[in-house]
């Protein structure tokens, strides 16, 4: 494979080799085959290593590749699969027909909203360098000497092949410390937007409807990919451009530089904020999802520092004054209602 094959190419081979050398785990030649393939490029070896990731999570993957490979070899496959011996249990007793409907529309929900939950993550396992789980910060130390800073549920991809350096943001936000090179741009690449700098200090969430980039010290840079558009030329201290993903808008407002990232103090700063709007913000540091059962609820502004350490008791904090209450109907759905 050339050096310059797309890294999603290398991943979907890297799944695919794991894929057959774990149906044929007797045939040493497949593994050594795969060793090889490895040892070939370093970039090679960095996709089999996140395929590894991929399957711990997962364990059963379709190759998407499979057309390019030959047979599996005989030595692989000849051996049969001796089915196991099950005694058969007691049968139960029929459920009524309404509650075996309902059993089964919950159990099509739950897999509805496990797909959409689980597929999006295996995809970003798959491509990032940097991640974070539920409630973990991190702080990265990139090639150059700049420093990005993870916040819960964050990836990050890294590329400073050629003459820029690139990084991706793949999911929720990061902080980054920009060491200077004029020669050498520095470009985060947010989904719908591409943030530039040469040397600064910046915020950048891409989580939701809306990517935020908001700036401590230092300029950047921010435009629409693969377009002309310029959104700023120069986004300096105390700036901060919320970008709408789906109406194309730009907006620009200030804050004090020092609430910049308070994320990274383990504070959620809201300042006459849409209660809605907080309530997403927050749901990065609790697993599954929140649900607010009053849209009018969700309208209404709230004025609070709250703590992302304890984000049960911050949603009760934004709560009460209106008269609601939180409860918490599973592991994984918590439900604000009045």
């Amino acid at each position: 494979m050339s050096h310059a094959e797309p890294r999603q190419a290398r991943l979907d081979i890297a799944l695919d080799w794991l894929l057959r050398v774990r149906q044929a785990p007797q045939d040493a030649h497949l593994r050594a085959q795969f060793r090889q393939w490895q040892q070939a490029d370093a970039q090679n070896a960095e996709a089999a290593r996140k395929a590894e990731q991929v399957w711990q999570l997962t364990g059963q993957m379709q190759a998407s590749t499979a057309h390019l490979w030959p047979a599996v070899p005989p030595a692989a496959s000849a051996a049969p699969i001796t089915p196991l011996s099950i005694t058969p249990a007691a049968p139960l007793p029929a459920r009524p027909r309404r509650r075996r409907t309902l059993a089964w529309a919950a159990s099509a929900a739950l897999a509805a909203c496990l797909t959409v939950m689980i597929a999006p993550e295996l995809g970003t396992r798959l491509q990032a360098d940097y991640l974070t789980a539920q409630g973990e910060r991190r702080e990265v130390q990139l090639p150059d000497g700049s420093l990005a800073v993870l916040d819960s549920g964050s990836a990050l991809a890294v590329d400073y092949s050629g003459e820029r350096r690139s990084i991706h943001l793949l999911s929720g936000q990061a902080f980054f410390q920009v060491r200077p090179d004029p020669g050498k741009p520095f470009t985060v690449h947010a989904k719908d937007l591409d943030v530039t700098v040469t040397g600064t200090a910046f915020n950048v969430d891409v989580d939701g409807k809306h990517i935020e980039v908001a700036v401590q010290h230092g300029s950047v840079k921010v435009q629409e990919p693969g377009s002309s558009r310029l959104l700023s030329a120069g986004l300096t201290v105390g700036q901060r451009l919320v970008f709408d993903r789906d109406k194309h808008l730009a907006q620009l407002d200030t804050l004090p530089a020092g609430r910049i990232a308070s994320w990274r103090n383990g504070q959620l700063i809201a300042e006459n904020a849409r209660l809605g709007d907080v309530v997403e913000q927050l749901r990065r540091y609790l697993p599954g999802k929140v649900w607010l059962r009053d849209q009018g609820l969700a309208e209404q502004r709230i004025t609070g520092v709250y703590d992302t350490r304890n984000p049960h008791a911050a949603l009760r904090a934004m709560a009460q004054p209106h008269g609601a209450q939180l409860s918490q109907w599973s592991p994984w759905l918590l439900v604000i209602s009045r």
